[in-house]
Parts: structure tokens; sequence; C-alpha cells
């Protein structure tokens, strides 16, 4: 039976869903063709066969026939789908069971395939998980190798959480640009190299922080040592320039008076 469509999230496809390797039929296959081969090689090599052995044989082929019967009822119940968000694994024929990985939380991917399963091109998935859950392995899954490997592709494909997304980037401008907005006070001095921290964690920009020098205003006019008092202390009001960048600035300015 296939993935039901309605199981699947919005934007979510399945990638491939596949039913175990015939090597889950396993001993009960291999005991329903020996019970046969078993019965015929008698009825073949003994004619005269007293009739208590074939009822026996029968059984056996019976018991077994039913046995296998219900491995393949399983088997066609059994699948492990790969999603582009998630693995699934659902099984039970009256009694549903069903397992789900979500990609994003997946560790560590591996398989393991013994010589036998390697002839069969079967063998186990083991998927790492982080808290308590630990490793959980998928027993007879065809061509291993190939389906850890589109595992690996889908994961990979995953938006990154931690990725910024274009709306909260910074634009580069942002971070270079000096230049002052319009109508701030130009002021420029010794203090105001590159790297000097401001109030507010980021470097003071050259226009930030006042000096000695003449600094024009939007008249034309240099400004007094009173105007440019009154802007240190906006400047810090605002977080520009830090408390001692003031007080340092503040005491030259004053020995111009």
């Amino acid at each position: 039976m296939t993935f039901p469509r309605k199981l699947l999230t919005e934007g979510e496809d399945v990638v491939v869903d596949l039913r175990p390797h015939w090597a889950f039929l396993g001993w009960p296959l291999l005991a329903t063709i020996a019970a046969v081969v078993l019965a015929i090689a008698v009825e073949v090599s003994y004619s005269n066969a007293p009739n208590g052995l074939l009822y026996v044989l029968l059984a056996a082929i019976a018991l077994t026939g039913l046995w296998l019967a219900g491995r393949v009822l399983r088997w066609v119940t059994t699948s492990l789908v790969l999603t582009t968000m998630r693995i699934v694994e659902r099984s039970g024929v009256f009694a549903r069971r069903a397992l789900e990985i979500r990609l994003e939380r997946i560790n560590e991917l591996s398989y393991h395939q013994s010589l036998a399963a390697r002839l069969g091109r079967t063998g186990e998935v083991m998927v790492e998980m982080g808290g308590e859950t630990g490793v959980i392995v998928f027993e007879h899954v065809p061509r291993p190798a190939a389906f850890q490997s589109l595992i690996t592709e889908h994961m990979s494909a995953l938006p990154d959480p931690r990725r910024p997304s274009s709306a909260s980037a910074v634009p580069a401008s942002w971070v270079t640009d000096t230049t002052p907005p319009t109508g701030a006070p130009v002021v420029s001095g010794a203090s105001s190299r590159a790297g000097v921290p401001g109030a507010s964690g980021g470097a003071v920009p050259d226009w930030a922080v006042p000096d000695g020098a003449a600094a024009s205003s939007g008249a034309g006019a240099a400004p007094s040592v009173a105007d440019r008092l009154t802007q240190l202390s906006e400047l810090r009001r605002r977080g520009v320039v830090t408390e001692a960048e003031f007080e340092a600035k503040k005491a030259q300015l004053l020995e111009l008076l």
C-alpha cells in the first residue's frame, strides 16, 4: 500500500516508498520450501510410503505455508517512506504502528551489510538522533547505501535555521558608511579613531566625536564653545559617546573659554 497523500504536510513530497527486502520473509520462506521439497522427495523415492508419513508432510507444508502467509501479509503492510521532510516507517496488519523521524533532528547516518546481505543487496540503516532517542535501526532496507545517500541529500536541502533571513540581514552600507546624516553635528577629534566604542557597543564614527578644530555648521559659521558643549551633551544622551569620552572632551572645551 502506498503512502497516503493526506498524511503529507504542506510543501512535502514523497521521495521514495520502499517495501522491505525479500529477505524479510526469512525463515518462513526457507521452511516452506524445505517442507515442499521433502514431500516431493519422499513421494518420488518411496512410492509405497505409509499414509501416516504423507499426512505428516502435508501438515508440515500447511503449517509452514501459514507461517509464510502471515509474514507475506506483514511484508505487504510494512513500508519505509522518505519524504522531503521526514522518514516514516509504518507496519502492522490489524494494529498499526508508525515511527516518524524529522530530517532536521538526525545527527548521524550509517548502514551495515554482512556478506550475505551484500549479495542480496540489503542491509540495516542506522539513524542517530539527539536526546534520549539514541539510535534507530531500520532492517531489511533494499540498497541501504543508496537510501542513506537520498536521506543525506534531502537533509542538505533543508533550510539552515542559523542562517539569517534576507529581511533581517544588515546592508553592508550600514556598517561601512561613516557619512553623517543630514542635520547631524559635524564634529571630529583626536578621540575619534576607527574602533573607538560608543555606549551602544559599536564604533563611534568620525563625525560623532567633537574636538577643538573648527567645524562648519549649516549656516557656514563655526559653532561656539557653548554650542559644541550642547552638541556633546546631546551625543552623550543619545549614547553615541560614553561618559568617559564626554568628560574628557568637556574638559578640553572648557579650556578654550
